[in-house]
């Protein structure tokens, strides 16, 4: 995609499309024409056909005039995993994930699209970020720019498109917000690869500035604590991507709302360091995604997470004589395997009759060494102590707060110390600070929140869920 000059970014949700039109010029891309179609209708799957017709005639009456595309779609239509690659090289990698996917997603894998983003590596393990999407919506997808009259040559995510020129300082964990009239994307990345990425409705709160900061506001806390890693302390920096018109002053309201704990950017800034500019007298606040999302493909990297060509369950094509020839050799070394195989089996028949003969001369002594066996096993259960639990469940307990506002209702640990919380709490602030107690407590690692939710039903409880290793007390 290197040599493509220009060409059209689309950032696509339900509600419409965002569209920015970017080529090069003097070696560095320009943004030249933005726009936002909104649909009639919301994209579903028997509509992507005529909203694709009203998406080409909303391309033709703004005069964007490339044909080639690439699509970001948000994080509410992927599912996303933070997991362990093994030291291999790149093909070996997919493949080994892309038995790892089949197995982590509860859906059908005929029904899912996979595709990972990360840097690996062939002589140590390195996290990667697992992504899976609906191959359905993918090709609905497909076929809403072919009714506009596009070629899609890749389809990311628009988060990871924005978040991929958003740190300067690579070493750094960072943070992203793009902010959405009816939700916002957060993600966060190390070391200058994605950790993590989220979707949280944003539902108009009195429609007043103030209000959708301080809404805002305490997304960002939340993921920040959900997500920064132990060994990064304050002040952590977030980049806020504005598609949704916060209004003026919103970096200052919502640094305001965060305090010194948290450094906000502007992330428009951020694009233009990494080479983008912008025509005179275009201001491309809301179509900031797809300025990002089009520069995927005029940069030198490709998209880090591309679902139209996924490096996982990629398949290689090869000319029908080279494949004729390995299907001989392969034909020539298998018929050679199996006539060794013939000669050592026939070998070996004295051998097994042998060996046959000697198990049943001491069945009577192996049947009467397995019962002595299940005895012992049976009686050292009354004499073993094993207080790592009993530890475990004490340095949990001091965690809750003596107020009945939050407690526990399941506890599960592993004999590798790996165990999961399940419990209620009568508000979210009770959760979080059982959360930060246990967090805090060196004898526990790896604490993460699998979920905070309510409890359902008339009940105004919130209902959660903590994973973590134990360490011990220390």
């Amino acid at each position: 995609m290197l040599g493509t000059r220009t060409i059209l970014g689309l950032a696509v949700d339900e509600f419409g499309v965002v569209v920015a039109e970017v080529g090069v010029r003097s070696g560095r891309p320009e943004v030249r024409r933005v726009g936002q179609h909104l649909f009639e209708e919301k994209l579903g799957a028997d509509n992507g056909k005529a909203l694709g017709q009203t998406l080409r005639q909303f391309l033709r009456t703004n005069h964007f005039s490339p044909k080639d595309a690439v699509v970001g779609i948000p994080t509410k239509w992927v599912v996303a995993r933070e997991i362990m690659a093994p030291p291999a090289n790149a093909d070996a990698v997919a493949g080994m994930l892309g038995i790892q996917a089949e197995r982590t997603f509860s859906l059908n894998s005929g029904e899912l699209i996979f595709d990972y983003c990360g840097r690996t590596s062939t002589s140590a393990s390195s996290k990667v970020m697992l992504l899976a999407a609906r191959r359905q919506m993918i090709d609905q997808i497909r076929e809403l720019a072919g009714a506009a009259g596009l070629h899609v040559q890749a389809v990311t995510v628009s988060s990871l498109a924005l978040g991929k020129a958003s740190s300067s300082d690579p070493l750094k964990q960072r943070y992203g917000v793009y902010a959405r009239p009816n939700y916002c994307e957060l993600w966060s990345q190390l070391n200058g690869t994605p950790r993590s990425i989220r979707h949280l409705a944003m539902p108009s709160v009195n429609g007043t500035p103030d209000a959708r900061a301080q809404s805002l506001a305490a997304a960002i806390q939340q993921e920040i604590m959900i997500s920064s890693a132990q060994d990064q302390s304050p002040p952590y920096e977030v980049a806020v991507y504005d598609g949704s018109s916060l209004g003026e002053g919103a970096i200052d309201r919502l640094s305001e709302q965060l305090g010194s704990r948290v450094t906000m950017t502007d992330g428009s800034v951020a694009l233009a360091s990494a080479g983008l500019r912008l025509a005179e007298r275009l201001d491309p606040s809301s179509t900031v995604a797809a300025a990002a999302v089009a520069m995927t493909a005029v940069a030198a990297e490709k998209p880090c997470v591309d679902f139209l060509n996924p490096r996982i369950g990629r398949r290689k094509a090869s000319p029908q004589k080279r494949a004729m020839t390995w299907v001989i050799i392969a034909g020539v070394v298998c018929l050679g395997l199996i006539g060794i195989a013939i000669a050592d089996w026939q070998s070996k028949r004295a051998d097994i009759a042998l060996y046959t003969e000697q198990l049943e001369l001491i069945a009577d002594d192996v049947a009467v060494a397995r019962e002595l066996k299940e005895r012992l096993s049976y009686a050292s259960s009354w004499t073993s102590q094993d207080p790592r639990f009993l530890e475990c469940l004490l340095q949990l307990t001091l965690a809750f707060p003596e107020s009945p506002r939050v407690w526990a209702s399941s506890l599960a640990l592993s004999e590798t110390s790996e165990g999961s919380l399940i419990g209620r709490a009568l508000d979210e602030q009770s959760f979080y600070e059982v959360l930060n107690n246990i967090k805090g407590n060196a004898a526990f690692s790896d604490v993460k929140m699998m979920y905070l939710r309510d409890a359902g039903g008339s009940s105004r409880e919130k209902a959660f869920a903590v994973t973590f290793k134990f360490q011990g007390a220390k």
